[in-house]
């Protein structure tokens, strides 16, 4: 009979840089490829799981803005502030996007 180990889990999530990186990477190809599909991912919250044990502030964007706009502006506080860099990328986003979008309810 076989044994199992148990493996604890694991939550892998790029980091700020990596986001800042995939975005920029978007941005050049006109958001095509994979690093596209990464900062839409990321730069597109959704307000969703979020109550008073969430551990990143809630965003709500309007229907009406772009991918383009959101990543853009990702992009501009990561590189202007490279203390971001160093989160994982959901807190990252989540950070920026929420002082721009903020939630009024």
């Amino acid at each position: 009979m076989a044994t199992c180990l148990g493996v604890p889990a694991v939550h892998a999530e790029p980091s700020g840089a990596q986001l800042l990186a995939a975005c920029e990477s978007a941005l050049k190809t006109n958001f095509r490829g994979m690093h596209s599909k990464m900062c839409i991912w990321y730069v597109t919250p959704c307000d969703c799981n979020f109550g008073e044990t969430a551990t990143w502030p809630r965003v709500c964007l309007p229907k009406s803005v772009a991918n383009r706009t959101l990543a853009l502006e990702v992009t501009a506080v990561l590189q202007a502030i490279p203390d971001l860099q160093d989160k994982g990328a959901t807190e990252a986003a989540a950070s920026i996007l929420s002082v721009i979008y903020p939630c009024t309810d």
